[in-house]
């Protein structure tokens, strides 16, 4: 895809950051909002996100455990990623990651002791069978949360005017989480090519 594009006149750069905008043509500007609006010089550029606890653990395989656990008292999702994928852990692992939304003002022991809660469900003697772990907080980078009364259409426009677009999963784009940079990206190169 790189060399295509390359082959195609697109100029691609990494490993540099990125202070000014090329002149010249469309620009697409694929980035998280709040470097957008630095990038951009928008403070427009705003829309809330989440703030989540993520656990990933790598257990020992066990027979019979659950797929995914989706708690329907609160929110919150564990899913075992190497039923569809084997080679992101080791064999005779399984890598499980969960991620519990937190509530402002909450910390991450609130979000840790509920993800617990739905490995128990799930992943019984997991515990006893991890051979890893990693915890973090992600904070703004959950994606779109739209407030009561708000939609997608709310969100901050892809075309922001003189040949600039803008990408990403808090953007004016239908969908949830990646889907949302998915949905705004396909938007912006029709926009860009003047669809």
């Amino acid at each position: 895809m790189g060399a295509l594009a390359a082959e195609l006149g697109v100029k691609i750069e990494t490993g540099s950051r990125v202070d000014t905008l090329p002149s010249g043509g469309p620009v697409i500007v694929a980035t998280s909002l709040d470097a957008a609006r630095t990038l951009l010089g928008d403070d427009g550029l705003r829309w809330p996100s989440g703030r989540t606890t993520l656990v990933d653990v790598a257990v020992r395989t066990r027979r019979g455990d659950a797929f995914a656990v989706s708690d329907l008292d609160a929110p919150g999702w564990v899913e075992r990623f190497t039923a569809q994928d084997r080679t992101l852990a080791p064999e005779g692992e399984q890598l499980i990651q969960a991620q519990i939304p937190i509530a402002p003002g909450e910390g991450k022991s609130g979000g840790l002791a509920r993800a617990h809660h739905l490995l128990d469900l799930g992943y019984p003697g997991w515990r006893e069978r991890t051979t890893w772990t990693r915890t973090a907080v992600a904070a703004g980078r959950t994606g779109a949360v739209d407030p009561p009364g708000t939609s997608w259409r709310d969100r901050p426009a892809i075309a922001r005017g003189d040949g600039v677009f803008l990408v990403g999963d808090q953007v004016a784009a239908p969908g949830v989480l990646s889907e949302v940079s998915c949905t705004s990206a396909l938007r912006a190169v029709r926009l860009a090519l003047g669809e």
